[in-house]
This record gives C-alpha cells, structure tokens and sequence, in this order.
C-alpha cells in the first residue's frame, strides 16, 4: 500500500540531514547530532529487526491477542491541546487490526503510545537497543503505535531523547527548535504542549507561530528519526494505515543537558500522567 502513496514536497526538509546507517557511526552520531543537539534521519537502522517485518497482517504472530485502549474521535487528533482530553475505546488487538484491515471504522483510531513490555515478553527480541546507545543509557521503554489516516498527535516535546521507526505505511513529520517555543505558544498548564494546530494555525490567536521555522519531512518503512530532548515534533497520519515504534532514553552524563532544563520533575510527572497515558 506504501508504494502506492502520493508524497507530496514539505517544507524545510533541507534543515534536517538525511543519512544511512551505514554512513553514521555511534562516534559520528554523537559528535555531529547528540552533542549539538540536531536531529537526524538514519535510513537502515532497524533492518535486520524482528519488528522491521511488522505489517497489519501479520502483527498478531508477534503480539498475543489482549485488551488495548484504542483512541478514536472524528477529527482524528490524539487529545485536546487545551484540556488534555481524549476519547477512548478498550477492545480485544485482533478486533482493531481487524478494523484497519478491513477499513470497517468509522472514525480513525489509534493504538498509540502502547508499551511493548506490557504485551510482549522480552521486547527487545523484536526491537533490540540502537548501536547508538551506550551500555550507561537508561532505555526508559518502547512504545508501538498503530493507526489510521486522519490522525494527530499535537505539537509537544519529550522530557527524554527520542528514537522514531517507522515500521508500515507513512507519517508526516514537523518539528521545530526548542529556541522556537515562545512562537508555539504553550500550555500554561503543561508547558511541554502546543496550543498551535500546526496543520492550520491560527494566525490571529497565535501570531508569533509565523516566527517559528517548521522542519518537515515524511518517514518511510526503514527510515527512524533522532528527535533530542526538548525539540517540539508534531506527527501526522497523513497517507495510509501505519505502524511506528519509538525508543526513549536518557543520557545525563553529557554535555547534552536538554532533557535537564526542559522538564523539572513536576513536569515530568504531569507529562507523564496527563500526556499519554500508556495502556495498562
């Protein structure tokens, strides 16, 4: 189905490098990316994974049947920016692969956010740690995203440094700087989230949004993005059904101090609670 989708050319695609795995050592890694604190697309980094395999077809060979909670609503956006609510439906995994095989839902839905150490013994068999992880990296955990087209998650930023696959299908990307956040106008509550609909902004509400500059690109099975510490990223289900896998960990012995100075640990702590709820 991927092959067959229509990409269309995105804006600021020339501000994040685009590199094969084979051409970005741990060493090069860090020098150019981790210590700048740049992002980076790495092509080829999960071949050879287990899980670079998954489609919707196959998905349940891997993850034993369960409940999952499964976000659904007409305008396709994961929660509301402003209130941090959410609608949600718990239904058996084969049900909902079911669904999006079929294309029987009504609304888009995500299974989003969903941690694989809840659904699968030993994750790592499927989804090993990057070489570009150190032994001293704490692996906060890795989360499995499954969804439809129509689908959001609003602007924010994570607390921890971030590694983005994708596995199936397409996703569109924006991000931005952390240098941009006065123009993305957040949350009094939860500062890590946008109140800007990046997809149509709202210019007279939100002028300094026109200020910020938007790095946006769209990933392809193979493809994963190095997204650091406090740089904000939206990301959209633009094209066809998907499945995404994203690895959190935290480096605090570094220069890199981007997860220390965004997050405190109240923040830390709402982000957690009120953000994304994993699935339990």
């Amino acid at each position: 189905m991927g092959n067959s989708v229509k990409l269309e050319v995105l804006t600021g695609q020339e501000l994040i490098d685009r590199r094969h795995v084979s051409d970005v050592s741990p060493q090069r890694f860090v020098r150019d990316y981790f210590l700048p604190n740049r992002p980076l697309i790495i092509e080829g980094a999960t071949a050879g994974w287990t899980a670079a395999s998954w489609t919707l077809d196959n998905l349940s060979q891997y993850l034993p049947d369960q409940k999952v909670s499964v976000r659904n609503n007409q305008s396709g956006v994961l929660f509301d920016a402003n209130t941090m609510a959410f609608e949600a439906a718990d239904m058996p995994l084969h049900q909902y692969l079911h669904l999006l095989r079929s294309g029987a839902n009504r609304t888009p839905m995500y299974l989003a956010q969903t941690n694989l150490a809840r659904m699968v013994y030993r994750p790592e068999r499927y989804v090993p740690r990057l070489d570009y992880l150190r032994t001293a990296d704490y692996h906060l955990q890795s989360n499995i995203w499954v969804g439809t087209p129509g689908l959001a998650t609003p602007c924010h930023y994570d607390f921890a440094h971030n590694f983005y696959h994708q596995i199936y299908g397409h996703k569109q990307i924006t991000l931005f700087a952390p240098e941009d956040a006065a123009g993305l106008y957040p949350n009094p509550k939860i500062p890590a989230i946008s109140l800007v609909d990046v997809a149509a902004p709202d210019l007279d509400r939100f002028p300094a949004f026109s200020r910020a500059t938007p790095i946006q690109f769209v990933v392809s099975p193979g493809d994963s993005v190095f997204i650091p510490a406090g740089w904000w990223h939206y990301v959209a289900s633009t094209y066809d059904n998907n499945i995404s896998i994203n690895q959190w960990f935290l480096r605090l012995w570094s220069r890199n101090t981007q997860q220390l100075k965004m997050i405190p640990p109240m923040l830390n702590h709402a982000f957690r609670h009120m953000f994304l709820s994993e699935n339990r």
